[in-house]
């Protein structure tokens, strides 16, 4: 026979729908497509000049890059496509590569052409880790919607129960026990000093 005091038929509440997951995969995909392409259309060159020399590469869709600036996309997508199926994977890896693509910006902007003599970048280059920066970053701050009230359910129907009944009870109630003359009396817990 089966004890049904042991199964829990209830349903599991709902954690509601991510708005951080979708748009980091698709930035991912983007990126990591975008990284990809461009290393195999334009230049494929791994020289650097570290850390003040000018590095220069080739354009792909108006964005000037080397093979270190192709690596730095194809990476930052891949690292978002990880962590995009777990809401909070998502939003962590969107504010980490967030922030790295913006301060590559910051440091572009500074710089000139290049970041540190080691990645080419033009204007289109800064503007493009610049805005997937910031927008990685606000989506880093998206929550999750639609999530069902109460907490999650008892582990048993007996659990969930007994909560009811000491909920019903009132916050001041005692357990009381009857003596046989009527009257009735409070117990006094573990540490009654009466023997």
């Amino acid at each position: 026979m089966a004890r049904t005091e042991t199964y829990d038929d209830t349903v599991k509440p709902r954690k509601g729908l991510s708005l951080a997951k979708g748009p980091v995969a698709i930035i991912g995909i983007a990126s990591l497509v975008f990284g990809v392409l461009g290393f195999i259309f334009a230049n494929q060159s791994f020289t650097f000049d570290v850390p003040d020399g000018t590095v220069n590469g080739s354009t792909f869709l108006g964005v000037e890059g080397n093979g270190w600036t192709w690596l730095a996309f194809a990476a930052a997508g891949l690292l978002l496509l990880l962590g995009s199926p777990i809401h909070w994977g998502a939003k962590s890896m969107a504010f980490i590569v967030g922030v790295v693509m913006i301060v590559g910006a910051l440091i572009a902007l500074s710089d000139g052409t290049d970041i540190l003599g080691i990645i080419a970048t033009n204007n289109w280059t800064k503007l493009i880790m610049g805005a997937m920066g910031a927008a990685l970053v606000v989506l880093a701050m998206m929550p999750r919607v639609g999530r069902r009230r109460g907490g999650a359910p008892m582990a048993t129907r007996h659990d969930r129960d007994e909560l009811e009944h000491d909920r019903d009870r009132g916050r001041f109630d005692r357990d009381r026990e009857t003596t046989p003359n009527g009257r009735a009396t409070a117990g006094h817990g573990t540490l009654e000093d009466r023997r």
